[in-house]
């Protein structure tokens, strides 16, 4: 501590501790000199020996060495000459730092996305790093199980170790918000009424759920809004607290309005909550079911937790751990779906841990998915700075030889070989801060773009990417391990130079130096030549999943949502508004065909129940399984399935008469192996924990072709269609085929509006624009992103090579001219030019392909359907670099063609 206080004082106190300097080096002069002129010498002789036996300067210096807070002085003069030296060198400081500033934005651009996304906890809540998930997760496996409402329950009583623990609903339910004359649909999260207590969220106006409330059926008929909804539709009118309105029908109660930057605890963001207790009366249709005493039995809902008061994550997941296995051995009924060859067959339990870990957006079950493909974009991009550290280092190294006289002169007047290296990385690491400063600023936009890449939700989410002190650290940790990498290599050479060799006037740089230069050039040309080979393999891969055949036709085909309970329609009279709403869509002048869905076909999908196939067993455990879409008269036509065998549904399918189906091929061959599957009967069965067991038979009536989403190579999935009529559902998706490919969503609103003026349409897009699937998804970002630091990495390749073979010519100068005055061909100066940078293509090619290479093996895969590199891609990017490396030599090679003799002896 007096060491430190010594520092201050001397660092606060400089000007005067440098005149007491001064003075005490003066009085000490003096006296040397009154000593010299007693023992005999005059006045200037006496003067000037004690100078020469006293050196003023040097003792000034070494006092300053050892004084507290020496280090930070230096450190300023490193800055201050770092500084001057980049405003004489402006050129080199735009390029050096824009380089960087590209490498560096770009990774802090993709850490941004997994701090936001993985990182980040839910904003507007109270001490965030007490929060934790509690998860039910299958080792090895990825995907979300959700927790059943009883042993939430019996996690929230059991445990010691947890100060609170609450739970929601994995994914939004859509409602409709009736204000006065006007309806809108929302979406809805379903949570405990402790939900906002636990997370110590503040209202912004009126109060939140607490325990005041009520936690039977039916009993808390009360309603929180978002922030972002106040705004939008009550314009922050505080008045609205207190209001009822209806949602679905039912009425509820504004409690209040959550605080602002609060928008929910997932990666979803809700327009409002509303107590658990309440979803049986907005969804009177819904599988869940209410008991007095337990509350929603048979709800499966996502659950978080706060720590106890002196308790760490590791004690609260010990205690959740047991209390999980517990819960798991004495559960009623242990079976678990199966997704095999295509098909899905329900098995004997999986082995399920139970987890804690800390909250997060994503849900524990997907968080490793996530974060493995955050990981190869930060690979990616972490290859684009690895390339702009390299063209650096190889920088330095050429402006280590021009300034290796300097360095000579200061190891020559007693510089320390420390003191320089230190000098030196202060410069680069002056380069780096600007770099880096500029590459904050890249990353936000380069963030944004990687936004836009991802295609449109079908619910709000909050993909706040948010510019914290973790992403501000992340930058600052990246830029100074990259500037002590990419500077310690010249510093360091620069540091042991010959001082009688460097202060000759023909000095050239060392030979391992040139060849330290030339291995970075080519080390830029291999993780170039990986990059764009990545973005090609990922480029094929995109091509390969969109050109699969879906076994439907897109084009030309509208899409339009809309929900009736926002009109007031029921089960009741809401299959008549479909019926009038499907015949005036047909109507329609240009609408080829026209039909209703319970959704647009695409990924995913849902499941009446386990199928019973009579004499047939599945290949494992039970039931089989089949994705089941709710569709009307005059689907298969509009989207262009064919039909193989029987009929399409009719009117006639109503809900009094036999209830049938209808099987894609694949499951019509699995289900009834070599017979017609027309006329033959299977049953469903309502399974699960909740499940009644009940059966329910299904003629089969026709088959159609397969639809399916999944990369190539991937089976058919079995896909079973059961008509509208029949299961009635009350939001529906319009898809109309068009004849001449105009939009007609201005005429689909029309329709809809004529039906019934309340009715809102959302989600009114083609068929085309929403298809995109996960994988679909990733890939393209990936291809884009590898597509566009692969065109950085190449250019930078570019200037690598070009200074290399630049300053090889100007290094030869002399020889060249030699050469050309003893009878040597522009063309075989040409070559030998040519041959040097083309030597570190060739070099950095081969390193290069053999890592893509081994891209391509970890890529490829089922998952992706991603496609190994063959040779046609192996030859076209040996090729592109080919041509890039001759462009990049060719001005360095006709600039040693016009070496004159004369100049060639006057240069150096």
């Amino acid at each position: 501590m007096r060491r430190i206080l010594h520092a201050l004082r001397n660092l606060v106190s400089r000007g005067r501790l440098e005149r007491d300097l001064d003075d005490e080096l003066r009085a000490s002069f003096d006296l040397l000199v009154d000593e010299k002129i007693r023992g005999g010498m005059g006045p200037e002789i006496a003067r000037r020996a004690a100078a020469t036996e006293l050196h003023i300067e040097s003792v000034k210096e070494q006092v300053r060495e050892v004084r507290a807070g020496s280090f930070v002085e230096t450190l300023a003069q490193d800055v201050r000459y770092g500084m001057r030296l980049l405003r004489r060198n402006p050129l080199f400081a735009l390029t050096a730092a824009l380089s960087l500033a590209i490498g560096i934005g770009a990774t802090t651009a993709v850490f941004t996305v997994a701090n936001g996304l993985l990182l980040s906890v839910p904003s507007g809540v109270a001490e965030p790093s007490g929060l934790v998930d509690i998860a039910r997760v299958e080792p090895g496996e990825f995907g979300v199980n959700p927790i059943p409402y009883a042993n939430y329950l019996a996690v929230r009583q059991s445990a010691k170790t947890l100060e609170g623990v609450f739970g929601y609903e994995l994914n939004l339910e859509p409602v409709s918000l009736r204000a006065e004359t006007s309806s809108e649909r929302i979406f809805a999260s379903f949570v405990t009424l402790n939900y906002f207590d636990v997370l110590g969220v503040r209202p912004a106006a009126g109060r939140l759920f607490g325990r005041g409330d009520v936690e039977v059926a039916g009993g808390s008929p009360i309603v929180v809004l978002s922030d972002a909804l106040w705004q939008r539709r009550f314009n922050r009118d505080a008045t609205v607290v207190g209001k009822t309105f209806t949602f679905n029908g039912y009425p509820l109660t504004v409690a209040g309005v959550a605080d602002e930057r609060f928008r929910g605890t997932s990666i979803l963001a809700p327009d409002v909550w509303i107590p658990a207790v309440m979803m049986q009366s907005l969804q009177p249709d819904s599988p869940v079911n209410f008991s007095a005493a337990n509350g929603p039995v048979n709800w499966q809902l996502m659950v978080g937790a706060r720590l106890g008061p002196g308790v760490s994550r590791s004690q609260a997941a010990a205690e959740i751990q047991a209390i999980g296995a517990e819960l798991e051995r004495n559960s009623p009924n242990k079976l678990a779906v199966d997704i095999s060859a295509g098909s899905a067959v329900v098995s004997a339990a999986r082995t399920m841990v139970w987890t804690v870990t800390p909250s997060s957006r994503i849900p524990a079950g997907l968080r490793l998915a996530a974060a493995g493909f955050i990981g190869l974009l930060l690979a990616l991009v972490s290859i684009v700075l690895v390339i702009a550290c390299a063209n650096l280092t190889g920088v330095l190294l050429a402006r280590a030889t021009v300034r290796q006289r300097e360095i000579a002169l200061r190891i020559a007047i007693g510089a320390a070989r420390a003191r320089l290296v230190r000098q030196l990385l202060t410069e680069t690491i002056l380069l780096f801060v600007l770099g880096g400063i500029a590459g904050i600023v890249l990353a936000r936009v380069i963030s944004t773009l990687v936004m836009g890449l991802l295609p449109a939700f079908p619910m709000p989410v909050n993909l706040s990417m948010p510019l914290d002190g973790r992403v501000l650290a992340f930058s600052l940790v990246v830029s100074l391990i990259a500037a002590l990498v990419s500077g310690f290599a010249p510093a360091s050479r620069s540091s042991r130079a010959d001082v009688v060799a460097a202060l000759k006037d023909d000095a050239h740089a060392p030979v391992d130096t040139l060849r330290l230069r030339n291995a970075f050039v080519a080390g830029q040309v291999a993780f170039s030549i990986l990059l764009v080979m990545t973005a090609a393999i990922l480029t094929r891969g995109l091509g390969r999943v969109t050109s699969v055949d879906r076994g439907f036709d897109p084009q030309h085909v509208e899409t339009a949502s809309i929900d009736l309970t926002m009109a007031g329609y029921g089960a009741a009279n809401g299959a008549g508004a479909t019926r009038q709403l499907v015949q005036s869509l047909r109507a329609l002048p240009g609408v080829q065909h026209a039909t209703l869905a319970d959704r647009a076909p695409g990924p995913g999908g849902m499941s009446l129940g386990g199928l019973t196939v009579p004499g047939v067993t599945p290949p494992r455990g039970e039931y089989f399984f089949a994705n089941t879409t709710i569709v009307d008269a005059d689907y298969f036509a509009t989207l262009g399935i064919p039909a193989i065998a029987g009929r399409d549904f009719t009117a006639d399918d109503r809900p009094n008469s036999t209830p049938v189906a209808i099987l894609g091929e694949s499951a019509a061959r699995r289900f009834f192996p070599g017979k017609d599957a027309v006329g033959q009967t299977i049953f469903t069965t309502s399974i699960g924990p909740f499940g009644s067991g009940q059966q329910s038979p299904l003629t089969i009536v026709g088959v159609v072709r397969d639809v399916q989403f999944g990369g190539p190579g991937n089976s058919a999935p079995m896909n079973m269609y059961v008509p509208l009529l029949q299961h009635y559902r009350s939001t529906v998706t319009i898809l109309a085929k068009t004849t001449s490919g105009r939009t007609i969503l201005g005429d689909i609103r029309a329709v809809v509006a004529s039906v019934s003026p309340n009715l809102p349409v959302f989600d009114a897009q083609p068929l085309e624009r929403q298809l995109s699937g996960p994988v679909e998804t990733q890939l393209r970002i990936a291809a884009a992103v590898a597509g566009g630091v692969g065109l950085i990495g190449l250019l930078l390749a570019a200037v690598g090579i070009y200074g290399v073979t630049a300053y090889a010519v100007t290094r030869r100068t002399r020889e060249i001219g030699i050469r050309l005055s003893l009878g040597a061909t522009r063309a075989a100066v040409v070559g030998m030019v040519l041959r040097q940078g083309m030597r570190l293509v060739a070099i950095g090619s081969a390193i290069g392909l053999l890592l893509g290479a081994g891209a391509g093996v970890l890529l490829s895969g089922a998952r992706f359907g991603v496609p190994p590199p063959d040779a046609a891609m192996f030859i076209g990017v040996a090729m592109l670099f080919a041509l890039v490396g001759l462009a990049a030599c060719y001005v360095p090679a006709r600039r040693a063609t016009r070496i004159g003799a004369m100049e060639a002896l006057r240069y150096e």
